[in-house]
């Protein structure tokens, strides 16, 4: 029998002792030192051996293990075929035991984040998954599993593992760690852990090895997958490819009436099975050809329509003759239109004819009809939208890719909400009008675009014949007429507060001339050095100095003073009330309005009021003049008035706002030609106004101010100015937060000839 290790020290110190004793019998101790030391070496050198070969067999019985298990998981039917999810529980309990680890886990990356595959915990023959792991979070660790294998045998002393210690580690007992990184094409797609509990472990190059042959196996799995996934792909879009190429040609041969396309060149490209049976002619004869070279007599009306529609014309329809196969001339109808590549350059023209030879003028009504119907339905200023019952896109005019910049193409068969998403609120209606087959409106929606409120009308007609469920919606552009009528009830209530205004002028005005008189007179009477006020006072035995000395002590003459200004006040109060019962006599004549602006502007910029906190030298102005602006009929002193209330309230607004660092007040005034009138636009960049105050902004005594700054008058004065005075036009736009602009439109006058 082999003896063990501790065997042979025993037979060798009694060797030692032998020797040791038979040098000492003889009398020769000088050899004993020499013969000690070479024992000892030959020990340790035993010991050293037994220890190597110990080791060897150790790793070569984990390397045989690691092998075993890299077979099984390599023949695994789930490895196999790609299923990594399912192989995901064999492939860590398989490691596990190669490994002889507590724990084992497959993550793989999902976006920026790692989900657990599966994590067997082998302590308790158990398996979870799902859990979430955030390298963001741990950035030591992260930085170092993209680029290399984690070994950490102390995981509370490796700083790339020291992060997880409070949250993981400790609470789970684990000591050592092994990650290896799953890549993909130098990208970190997975990671495979292996955690040591009970004491710290010095992790071997062959588990290292082993480990990441594991994870190259993964990651064959993963890539193999993607490929299979891609090609998978490529199969369906070539598949979907050469069957909508196919139903192209079933479907343009289906059609009989004759249809070519060309390129930009004019060269044909192809044609349909009724273009070759009318004309004479085969695909493969016209391919390449142009009309000069197959009908050279008729070219000539082809090509400069062609040319036209090259030019930018979208599409054209117009009667032309064709020689048929026969060599007769025949007279059809020509359609066309441009088609684009997909850089929506103009890439070629596709056309159509139809054969009114012997149709004559029914056939030709029919047409010109249907010609007639779509050039309306695409040059209609409304939005035309057909959805089915599901509420997808079927149809889509031209004003709807206007107003959408979206065209026909991409909105067909999207979901109505996702390309037109203000409507998405109108889903349940669209589908109760579908269900009950009735129309429904739904007038003056209101959107905001580009910081400017729009109105819309939008009117569902549900589509009830011949079985088909559906509905057509109208959309309608408003917002001109919703400001139009905001105009005329502004109108409105303008000329029933002026009726009003007028009788409670006369009215104010008998009992105001006797309070100011009265105060003239008594301030006449008690301050002034008159001979009639001398003699009073004799007789009342006092003198006017005493009285005089009296008044001021107690205050009357400031008193007398305050009834006369607050007079003063409500007659120019009961003056602007006037102003709406009767309009203007004063002669209008042609005025440079730019000249008035520049010289209003002129004199607002001297205001300059800490209590309303601007300063109008410090508000930026900018102008836009359009060059050669005719003249306006009006009276300048009545628009400086109007300019200038309307430069005073917008100063007062800019100064309440806070402007961001490099910005500031600014007034920009545009004035341009807008045949018959000539239009005026001042706008601030002030805090803007909330739909109710600018509903009411011109109605007369309203006003957003405190009593004491402001009497609500001043913009409906300046309204009727423009509006009977002047019989302009005038309306208020704003964006809240942004901007408000008074757009005001005067009568341009005649020019001279």
């Amino acid at each position: 029998m082999k003896k063990r290790p501790d065997e042979q020290v025993s037979d060798t110190t009694s060797l030692r002792d032998k020797i040791v004793g038979l040098s000492e019998s003889s009398g020769r101790k000088s050899y004993y030192p020499m013969l000690q030391q070479k024992i000892r070496e030959l020990q340790n050198e035993i010991s050293e051996r037994w220890r190597a070969e110990n080791t060897l067999r150790q790793t070569l019985a984990r390397i045989s293990r690691q092998q075993a298990v890299m077979a099984e998981i390599s023949t695994d039917p789930n490895v196999f075929h790609g299923r990594l999810r399912d192989a995901a529980p064999m492939i860590t309990v398989k490691m596990s035991h190669a490994l002889e680890v507590s724990r084992t886990g497959l993550w793989i990356r999902q976006g920026e984040r790692f989900i657990c595959l599966d994590k067997f915990d082998a302590r308790y023959d158990a398996h979870s998954s799902g859990q979430i792991l955030r390298l963001e979070e741990f950035p030591t660790y992260h930085a170092a599993i993209v680029r290399e294998v984690v070994a950490a045998d102390n995981v509370y002393t490796d700083p790339r593992t020291m992060a997880f210690a409070s949250s993981y580690l400790a609470p789970h007992g684990i000591e050592s760690m092994l990650d290896v990184p799953v890549q993909i094409e130098g990208e970190l797609a997975g990671i495979i852990s292996f955690e040591h509990t009970a004491s710290p472990r010095a992790w071997q190059p062959d588990e290292i090895t082993f480990a990441g042959r594991v994870a190259d196996q993964v990651a064959l799995i993963m890539e193999n997958k993607r490929r299979r996934m891609a090609e998978e792909r490529l199969r369906e879009a070539h598949a979907e490819l050469t069957r909508n190429f196919r139903f192209t040609e079933v479907l343009l041969d289906a059609i009989p009436i004759p249809l070519f396309y060309k390129d930009s060149n004019l060269r044909y490209l192809g044609c349909n099975r009724a273009f070759t049976e009318v004309m004479g002619v085969s695909r493969e004869e016209i391919q390449g050809k142009t009309t000069r070279d197959l009908w050279p007599d008729l070219s000539p009306t082809y090509e400069d329509n062609d040319r036209y529609l090259l030019r930018g014309a979208p599409r054209s329809t117009y009667e032309a003759k064709v020689r048929d196969k026969d060599g007769s001339l025949r007279e059809v109808i020509f359609a066309k239109q441009v088609f684009f590549d997909e850089r929506n350059r103009t890439d070629g023209i596709i056309g159509s004819f139809v054969d009114i030879t012997e149709r004559i003028r029914s056939e030709k009504e029919s047409q010109r009809l249907r010609t007639l119907l779509s050039n309306i339905i695409n040059s209609m200023p409304s939005m035309l939208i057909g959805v089915d019952a599901d509420g997808r896109i079927a149809q889509w005019n031209q004003q709807a890719a206007s107003v959408t910049g979206i065209d026909e193409d991409e909105a067909r068969g999207k979901p109505l909400g996702q390309i037109v998403p203000w409507l998405e609120p109108e889903m349940r209606r669209i589908r109760q009008s579908i269900a009950d087959k009735k129309p429904f409106f739904e007038g003056k929606l209101r959107r905001i675009v580009d910081g400017e409120t729009l109105f819309e009308d939008v009117t569902i007609y549900p589509l009830i014949s011949n079985g088909v469920e559906g509905a057509v919606i109208r959309i309608d552009d408003v917002t001109d007429k919703v400001r139009i009528e905001d105009v005329l009830v502004q109108s409105e209530k303008m000329l029933s507060v002026g009726g009003l205004a007028a009788g409670m002028a006369h009215e104010i005005n008998n009992p105001l001339a006797s309070i100011m008189g009265n105060a003239q007179v008594l301030e006449t009477r008690l301050t002034q050095p008159l001979p009639q006020n001398a003699a009073a006072a004799r007789e009342a035995g006092i003198t006017m100095e005493a009285l005089r000395t009296y008044l001021e002590l107690r205050g009357i003459p400031k008193m007398l003073l305050s009834i006369r200004s607050s007079g003063a006040q409500a007659a120019q109060i009961v003056s602007n009330m006037l102003s709406f019962s009767r309009k203007s006599d004063a002669a209008l004549v042609p005025e440079d309005i730019t000249a008035i602006l520049d010289k209003t502007l002129e004199l607002a910029s001297t205001d300059y009021n800490l209590k309303k906190n601007y300063d109008f030298k410090k508000i930026q102005i900018v102008r836009e003049y359009e060059p050669g602006l005719p003249m306006v009929l009006g009276s300048a002193s009545k628009l400086q008035q109007v300019f200038l209330n309307l430069f005073r309230n917008g100063a007062e607004a800019m100064g309440e706002k806070g402007y961001p660092e490099g910005q500031g007040p600014l007034f920009t005034l545009r004035a341009r030609s807008n045949p018959p009138w000539v239009r005026i636009e001042l706008e601030d960049n002030g805090p803007g106004l909330e739909e109710p105050v600018r509903k009411r902004i011109f109605e007369p005594f309203f006003t957003t101010k405190p009593v004491d700054k402001g009497t609500g008058l001043g913009l409906s004065v300046s309204y009727f100015i423009v509006t009977e005075d002047h019989s302009g036009v005038m309306s208020v736009q704003t964006a809240v937060g942004e901007w408000t602009r008074f757009v005001i439109d005067l009568p341009a006058a005649p020019r001279r000839k």
